[in-house]
Order: structure tokens, then C-alpha cells, then sequence
């Protein structure tokens, strides 16, 4: 029996010296300790770094719809030295301290601007900051300017573009804050952008004791709490004092021409903000406290009001407690308003409610309480009163007027059936109301001149999937909002959609536009896509929907983006995409469907080199396994299948590998069982479908069922080791950011509606490590080491590793510093393929049945 040794490759001191030397070398056997970032071939290096970032997707027009905004990028990738610097994660909110924003900004690679002609194609770049990465992008009102996220090394400020001259000017004087709440708005009028700034004389942050003075406390609610395994909470009293200092921040508005900033109330915990059209109200959301220590910052409570200019609290909308996962706790109390929103012509609130509901006293009436009388006359109703008022409450639009009190509201429109939502057009004498009912869609219009009248729009069984009729088209009003679109003529409106067909193997998903008479309901397709492309609207440049832009795609087709003219068929192309990775998406491609022997159908899709003789290659199955019910219920998925798409390529895209000779295998990976939940046959569903899939593809020709592969990212993870263990097909395995211990779910995960105690022996089949000592061929890990993702934290790969290495498996662990569920450096990106290659060529490739001691590398 061969000698085998495994050590973990763990780069949190080696990223010191390479950012220092910034030295990446070339591996060359599996077994490479070498605690440095190392390069893969270049045949595979050019895949990944391909300048995809350069091809341009349209879809940012301004609302004069004639230019679109383009953001450009200097690199394909951002650097690890990004993802490096200080940053805090206190509850799951990860900011940099340093420049008071969400890491999210400072790891972007975004660093530029520019318009794109509607109509022409034609380039002009806007002036933006040589230092800066830009993000954030928002048209003032009228579409005459941009204002967008400035990130520099230690502050974010809002630059203001003039479309006129392409100059970029600097707006905020003081740094913005975007920890917590991450945009910004334009009133309604262009004049102002509201944002949260800095505060004023902030303070120092709060330091952490040298000796602890207080301690983390935890108590159990009363009733079943089935909260998921968050990884990153609260660590305790001295977080919560920090997170608080870092999301405090001071809402300002800003003059656009001249700078002036006035302060909006007191600092605050703003979670966002929603400016109203004539700029003299905001709706302000706040974080409230206390804090959770059980689950993240995105679950904790907040409150919604209406503020002034002067930062007066005016009403409370909204609120919700913290997100506990108890029934009955996680409820919004909204005072039986629903749909609250700024009517697009700047008068007032847009809300539903019920006769009788809307308004609950949030002001402070303290004094007047005091006097109350507190006598109840419930007794004097007659009996079944109360029951003939419930049958005649009627659910109301309603405009609630500044400032706000229970004599501000005006009832618009009321109806007896409940409505989900409320559109209006440009002038608002137009209302298109939404109900939905169990499985059903009704959309109709209302003209408040005649509201007795109704006039159905759409009127759809969801059922009945294969006549979907299409979404309402909007386009953006003159003081900002969405409003519905009408024709010129203002008598139809307009829908977009997919058809979807019952053999997607033979018709491909079309997307259309119908434009639909009001009163009449009378549908005309003005637009539907080629049967032998995917033709995607993008844009529409005018009320009457002459000329569309769209997008253009097909298996042999790079993504382009099209002006045409509905009416001549005229057609202009607007970009020019290159496909960066012709090797690879234009390989050998083959559908099939296979059979289980349970009789399960699934389709697989295999991926050859594009000089494939006929040889049959080193495989690799790259899957993400799927619950379902039943077969039907996995059939339904299918129709959305689309035969046309352009097959894309992405950083950690397994079909790059056919590049060093490997047949790739998408292959669909059901979990189903004949009885019970799909879980219950999680472990017959892995085996099968490995032996179905390996069967089919060798019997093709197209793979060597003696060298085989397996591989998948994070539940990917988990169904690889689980066939690793469960089968003896698999040479080697790559597994992402996995979880392979269940128990550490204990309260359910995916679709597994058990918990552990009520699934005991579910949850121990279907956990890798407690098999471990079944594992055959040599599964290689990689996890981010800043992986918060429900259910994958590191300790997953460490714990399983630790295992493999004491009972004398072939594994090896590559812990990458500062990544999260998904590598994302470049220099980690880099560093994973040449482990991916470098693994499977060994194992899988060469298929020796000599394993080497492994031995530490020199650095």
C-alpha cells in the first residue's frame, strides 16, 4: 500500500511576501507545498484573464434615451492587495473602516465612464478621477447629468459628470458614509442630491478594552426558533459599539451648482433613504436597537418615517422588530398600510389600505392620552354589526398629503377585492391597479374621471405558464420614479415578455413586446424574437415604440447590441464584442438525456476540444446537485432551457479544461426519492447518477471511464465528496468553499425541511466526514478564509481535512486569505487553476497508481 501524505497549504504569511515581491511561479506537480501564489499554464492563464470587461452590455439609458452609460475598467480582475486592506465584518456587514464604505466598493474594478450613443454607437468617455474607482451611477432627472461614487484610497466622495463637456466636478466636501446605507438620490427638480454624509465632530472610534468589561449574553426565546448557521454575528457589547459608531451618519441635502450643504436632523443609523420628487420630504429608514447577537446586521429591526427638511419625524410608516425565525416575531407592522410609495407627480404618498386601516397615531399625543376616555361601548353594538362591517370595507388607493395626519389622506380609488399594487402615468388621472389572487393575475386600468369603469389588461391563470401574457413597460417620469408607459396617443400600453414553448430541445424562448389598447384589451406583437437567435429588448427610444435596442445571441453568436427600427426593419449595430474565448466557447458541444435506473430522466451536456478525434478523453463532472420532488417537478424546470444562448465564460468556468484535453460534464444532477422528502434519496441519487452519466458519456466515445473526475462549488462541494465516498468512478475531486458536516446545520439546510433531531438518520447519510474513511481517489479542497456564507464556513475544510489526514487519505486544503464563498483576487484565481490543473493532470490525466510523499517546497 502506497505511503500517503497530505498537509494543508495554508497563505495567510505567504500573501505578506508576495505582496512584497510580488512573485508568482509557475507548479508543476500536485504535491507543490510552495506557500506562494503560483501561475497556471497560459493556455489557461489567457481564459482567465481574457478582457471580457472590455465588451459592452447596454442597458443604462438616461431618461432621454439618447445616450446609454457605459462603465469601463483598466484590469479584468481586481488585485489581491484590494481585498487585503483593513476592513471590518461586524455582524455580516463588511466595511473599510479606513474610508468609511461596504468593501464592496473598494474590491470593485470599476474605474470609468462612458456614453454610448442610442442611435449611432458612437463613444465619448467621460472625465473621471485618475485615482478613483467609480460606482453608483444615477441620471439626474432630465438626463443632462451623471452622478456617481468616487472611491478613493481613504474616502468616497459623489462627483457630478455634465453631459455637455464630459467634465466630472467634486460635490461633497466632507466624505460620504456608505457603510450602511450605500446610494445616494437627485430631487426631483435636479437641483439636489441627498446622501449620508460623515458626521460632523464624530468622535473617536470606541476602543476594545484591554481587559474585558462585559460579556456576550444569550437567552432562548419561548417558542421554536429555527434560525439558519449564520457565520458571522455580533462577537459581543464592544461590536455592537462599534457597528453603531461606523453606521451613524449625518443625511444631508446638496446644491448641485454651488456645493451648500444643509443638514438633515440628527445623525443617525440610516439603512436607506427615498427622496420625494419635490424634494421637501425623504422616507428614512433606520436601524434599531438593540442589536442581535443571533442573527446578522440585515435581519436587525428598523423603522421607516417620513422626515422634512428639518429632520422632523412627520409619521412612521413602517416598522419591524428584529428577524428572529419565529413565527409570529418576523412580522412588519405597517398599520394596515401596504404599497407605500411617492406618487411619481410630487403630491404626496401613494399607499392601500382597507376602510378603517392607514393611519395609527405615531405622533406624540402623550397629553391628550392623559384625558382620554378610556370608556369601552363595544357592548352597545348590536350583534353581527361588526360582521356587516367587515363585508363593507373596501380596499383604497389613497394620496396622503404633507404633513401626514389622518386628515391628509384623500381616497383616490376603492374597490371591493383586495389590490397588490398601484401604477400611474405621467399625469396620474390613470391608474393601472394589480390583483392577484391564488394562481391567478388580473391587471386593470382606471381613468379617475369614470373609476366605475374598468378596463382588464392582462387577466392570467399562472398555470398556464406557456401564455404568459408579459410585464408592464415602464420608462422614468419627468420628476424621477417609474411611471407605466403609454403611446403618444396615450390610449395603450405596453407589455414584454418570453414566450416559452413545450419542447425547448426544438424552440428556444422569444421574447416579445405587445402593445395593448386600453379599452379595447386588442394585443398587436410589434416585436418578437428570431426563432434562430435570442433577440432581447434592451431599450426602447421613444413613447410609440419605433425604435427598440436589443441584444443579439446564439451558440456560434457573441452577445451584440442592435438599434432597430420597427417599422422599416432598418437595423444599425450599436457594439462590437469579441469573443475572448473562442477556444473554449466554441469547442464541441453534445446534449443528451439520460435514464436512471429509477427511471429519473436528465439531460447532460458535454464540452470537447474543438480538435476532438473521436479519442476518448480524461473526464470531469462539474455539478451543483438540485431537490425535486418528482419528475414533473424537474420537467418544469426545463422550459426554461434556452438552446440559443452563448455559451459565456467566467473566471472559474470547468470548461476552460478542455484546453488541456478533458471532456467537461454539465451534467443536471437530480435529487429525488420514490418516497418521503428528496433527501431520502440523496445518497441512491448521487450514485445513480454518476453511474448513468459515466455510462452514457463512455458508451458515446466521448470520455476513458478509467479517468474520471468530479468537481463542484459549494453544495457542489458537498455532492463531490458525497461521490467520492458513495462510488468508486472518481480518480480525483475538487471541492469549493463545502460543507461536509450536516450536523453543524442542524435546523435544516437547501430544501431539507427536517432538523436534525427529526432527521437523525438522514442528516448522518448524507454527511461526508462520518463516511470518510470510504473516500476513494484524491479530493483536493479550497476555501475562502472570510467565507460567511449560510452553512460554509472554513472550519468545514479544516475539520475534513484534519479527518482525511488521519486516516491516511490523498487530499490536500488551500486556504485562501481575504476570499469570501467565491474566489475573486487575481492572484487567487490564478493560484486555484494551477492546483485544479496541476491535481487532476496528476490524478486523473496520467491516472499512475503511484502517489508521491509529499514534501514541503522551498519558498
Amino acid at each position: 500500500m502506497n505511503k500517503v501524505t497530505t498537509t494543508i497549504l495554508s497563505f495567510s504569511m505567504l500573501m505578506i511576501l508576495f505582496i512584497g515581491t510580488a512573485d508568482m511561479t509557475k507548479a508543476q506537480n500536485p504535491t507543490d507545498l510552495r506557500e506562494q501564489y503560483l501561475t497556471p499554464p497560459d493556455e489557461i492563464a489567457e481564459e482567465v484573464l481574457a478582457p471580457r470587461h472590455e465588451n459592452v452590455i447596454l442597458y443604462n439609458l438616461d431618461p432621454s434615451r439618447e445616450y446609454f452609460l457605459n462603465t469601463t475598467q483598466d484590469r479584468a480582475l481586481s488585485p489581491l492587495s484590494a481585498f487585503a486592506k483593513n476592513y471590518y465584518n461586524l455582524g455580516g456587514l463588511q466595511f473599510n473602516p479606513d474610508a468609511n464604505r461596504s468593501r464592496y466598493f473598494t474590491t470593485t474594478s470599476t474605474s470609468g465612464l462612458e456614453l454610448i450613443d442610442a442611435r449611432t454607437g458612437e463613444t465619448v468617455l467621460i472625465d473621471t478621477p485618475d485615482d478613483a474607482l467609480i460606482s453608483s451611477t444615477e441620471w439626474s432627472p432630465d438626463g443632462s447629468k451623471v452622478a456617481y461614487f468616487a472611491h478613493f484610497n481613504d474616502a468616497t466622495h459623489i462627483y457630478v459628470a455634465n453631459l455637455d463637456n464630459g467634465n466630472s466636478k467634486k460635490l461633497t466636501r466632507r466624505p460620504v458614509l456608505a457603510t450602511l446605507n450605500t446610494s445616494f438620490e437627485w430631487s426631483g427638480n435636479g437641483e439636489f442630491i441627498f446622501t449620508v454624509l460623515v458626521p460632523e465632530n464624530r468622535g473617536a472610534e470606541p476602543q476594545k478594552p484591554a481587559t474585558p468589561t462585559a460579556l456576550q449574553v444569550k437567552m432562548t426565546t419561548d417558542k421554536e426558533n429555527r434560525l439558519r448557521t449564520y457565520q458571522d454575528l455580533l462577537g459581543g457589547k464592544f461590536e455592537a459599539e462599534l457597528l453603531q459608531y461606523h453606521v451613524t451618519g449625518q443625511l444631508a441635502r446638496i446644491n448641485v451648482d454651488n456645493r451648500r450643504v444643509r443638514q438633515i436632523g440628527e445623525p443617525s443609523m440610516i439603512r436607506d433613504i427615498e427622496v420625494a420628487p419635490n424634494g421637501q420630504h425623504i422616507i428614512v429608514e433606520t436601524l434599531s436597537v438593540p442589536f442581535s447577537y443571533i442573527v446578522p446586521v440585515y435581519s436587525f429591526g428598523w423603522t421607516e418615517e417620513v422626515w422634512d427638511l428639518d429632520g422632523n419625524m412627520l409619521v412612521e410608516l413602517r416598522n419591524s422588530e428584529i428577524r428572529k425565525g419565529v413565527p409570529g416575531y418576523d412580522e412588519v407592522e405597517n398599520y394596515g398600510r401596504r404599497d407605500i410609495k411617492w406618487r411619481p407627480d410630487g403630491e404626496g404618498l401613494s399607499l392601500l389600505a382597507k376602510t378603517g386601516e392607514g393611519m395609527e397615531p405615531t405622533r406624540d399625543n402623550s397629553d391628550n392620552q392623559d384625558d382620554a376616555d378610556d370608556t369601552d361601548d363595544s357592548d352597545d353594538t348590536e350583534e353581527g354589526s361588526s360582521e356587516d362591517e367587515e363585508e363593507k370595507k373596501m380596499d383604497r388607493v389613497i394620496q396622503w398629503l404633507p404633513p401626514f395626519g389622518e386628515d391628509d389622506m384623500n381616497t383616490v380609488y376603492e374597490t371591493e377585492k383586495e389590490m397588490e399594487s398601484v401604477s400611474y402615468t405621467a399625469n396620474s388621472d390613470l391608474l393601472v391597479i394589480e390583483e392577484s389572487g391564488q394562481g391567478s393575475e388580473h391587471i386593470y386600468a382606471v381613468y379617475l374621471d369614470n373609476p366605475e369603469e374598468t378596463f382588464t389588461i392582462v387577466d392570467h391563470d399562472n398555470d398556464d405558464f406557456y401564455d404568459d401574457p408579459g410585464n408592464l413597460r415602464y420608462v422614468q417620469g419627468e420628476m424621477g420614479g417609474s411611471i407605466v408607459q403609454l403611446s403618444t396617443d396615450q390610449n395603450h400600453v405596453f407589455l414584454d415578455g418570453t414566450q416559452y414553448y413545450e419542447n425547448p430541445e426544438d424552440n428556444a424562448p422569444r421574447p416579445f413586446l405587445d402593445k395593448v389598447e386600453i379599452r379595447t384589451g386588442e394585443k398587436e406583437r410589434i416585436f418578437q424574437s428570431s426563432e434562430m437567435v435570442y433577440e432581447n429588448v434592451l431599450a426602447v427610444l421613444d413613447d410609440e415604440i419605433n425604435d427598440i435596442v436589443i441584444s443579439r445571441e446564439s451558440p456560434e453568436m457573441h452577445p451584440d447590441s442592435w438599434l432597430v427600427n420597427l417599422e422599416s426593419g432598418d437595423e444599425t449595430k450599436l457594439t462590437s464584442n469579441v469573443d475572448y474565448n473562442a477556444a473554449v466557447t466554441q469547442a464541441q458541444r453534445e446534449r443528451f438525456k439520460v435514464k436512471r435506473a429509477d427511471g429519473f430522466e436528465f439531460w447532460v451536456e458535454v464540452t470537447l476540444p474543438a480538435d476532438w478525434d473521436g479519442t476518448p478523453l480524461p473526464g470531469i463532472i462539474w455539478h451543483y446537485p438540485s431537490e425535486y420532488d418528482d419528475q414533473e417537478d424537474y420537467n418544469e424546470g426545463l422550459r426554461y432551457h434556452n438552446k440559443n444562448d452563448f455559451p459565456g465564460v467566467y473566471t472559474r468556468s470547468p470548461d476552460i479544461l478542455v484546453k488541456r484535453g478533458y471532456a467537461v460534464i454539465d451534467a443536471d444532477w437530480p435529487i429525488a426519492a420514490e418516497r418521503g422528502g428528496p433527501n431520502d434519496g440523496f445518497v441512491w441519487s448521487i450514485v445513480q447518477n454518476s453511474t448513468v452519466v459515466i455510462d452514457s458519456a463512455a458508451k458515446r466515445g466521448y470520455i476513458d471511464r478509467d479517468r474520471m473526475a468530479i468537481g463542484g462549488h459549494s453544495y457542489g462541494a458537498f455532492g463531490t465528496a458525497n461521490a467520492m465516498i458513495h462510488t468508486s468512478f472518481f480518480k480525483a475531486g475538487i471541492a469549493g468553499d463545502g460543507n461536509y458536516n450536516r450536523t453543524l446545520t442542524p435546523l435544516g439546510f437547501q430544501r431539507e425541511p427536517r432538523d436534525l433531531w427529526r432527521g437523525l438518520e438522514r442528516y448522518v447519510q448524507m454527511t461526508p466526514i462520518f463516511w470518510a474513511d470510504r473516500l476513494d481517489g484524491a479530493l483536493l479542497m479550497y476555501h475562502g478564509a472570510a467565507d460567511q456564507n449560510v452553512g460554509t464556513w472554513p472550519t468545514h475544510s479544516r475539520r475534513m481535512f484534519h479527518a482525511l489526514n488521519g486516516i491516511g487519505k490523498t487530499a490536500a486544503m488551500y486556504m485562501y486569505p481575504y476570499e469570501a464563498h467565491g474566489p475573486a483576487a487575481e492572484e487567487t484565481l490564478l493560484d486555484l487553476w494551477t492546483r485544479w490543473v496541476n491535481w487532476l493532470d496528476h490524478y486523473v490525466k496520467d491516472a499512475g497508481d503511484h502517489i508521491p510523499e509529499a514534501e514541503l517546497g522551498d519558498d
